[in-house]
């Protein structure tokens, strides 16, 4: 069976019998509220129960009972407010599909961000007149991102291409500021610091680059 969306009424949508994954509700209220329903739910062919969007459902059974407006995306038709489901998904047994919705859940905990580019795309919400409002983030937690990277003096290099490699280059991140340096003026300065130091421990060079930007007393 092909997936397809079809809008089913909101009372009639059945959650799995376990679903170990907690919500935070009123932050997706708040990204429904904003955003709409942008996102659809998926059921389980074989069980007509939900495989993926426990925590939207909820929200959107606490929105109907609450006499809140229907939310952009959702329909509505005799009092019934109708939800855009993705259909024609179905696993061999139900253990295969448990397996799913932990996966389901876990896979998006395990990716990180990139707090320089993240703290650099809030302020730049911010600083066009947006709220953040539904975006899972507030001012307190950008400030504190902020000083985070002020006081750790955060530096990464990229995957370090070989020397002799032109077509590419190293990229270089202190704190949320990133700039590109060719390999051989990155090796040749690696190589300048390594006989100051007298060494090429990975430590040492983090603890020097932090002294002589002013991070380390």
């Amino acid at each position: 069976m092909d997936i397809q969306v079809e809008y089913i009424p909101l009372a009639d949508i059945v959650e799995a019998d376990i679903n170990p994954k907690d919500h935070d509700i009123g932050q997706i209220y708040q990204s429904i509220k904003r955003f709409g329903f942008t996102q659809p739910i998926m059921m389980n062919e074989n069980t007509g129960k939900l495989l993926a969007g426990h925590g939207r459902l909820q929200t959107l059974q606490q929105m109907k009972q609450g006499g809140e407006k229907v939310p952009a995306r959702i329909k509505e038709k005799d009092g019934q407010w109708l939800v855009p489901v993705l259909k024609g998904i179905a696993f061999e047994d139900d253990m295969e599909a448990q397996a799913y919705l932990i996966a389901d859940n876990r896979l998006t905990e395990l990716g990180g961000w990139n707090t320089g580019e993240l703290v650099d795309t809030l302020q730049e919400l911010v600083e066009n007149g947006l709220n953040l409002d539904g975006v899972g983030y507030d001012f307190d937690d950008l400030e504190t991102m902020v000083t985070q990277i002020d006081d750790s003096g955060i530096f990464d290099v990229e995957v370090v291409p070989d020397a002799d490699d032109d077509e590419t280059s190293v990229n270089v991140t202190i704190g949320r500021y990133r700039f590109k340096v060719e390999p051989e003026d990155f090796y040749a300065w690696e190589e300048r610091i390594a006989e100051m130091l007298g060494s090429r421990d990975s430590d040492e060079f983090v603890d020097w680059i932090q002294e002589a930007l002013g991070f380390k007393n």
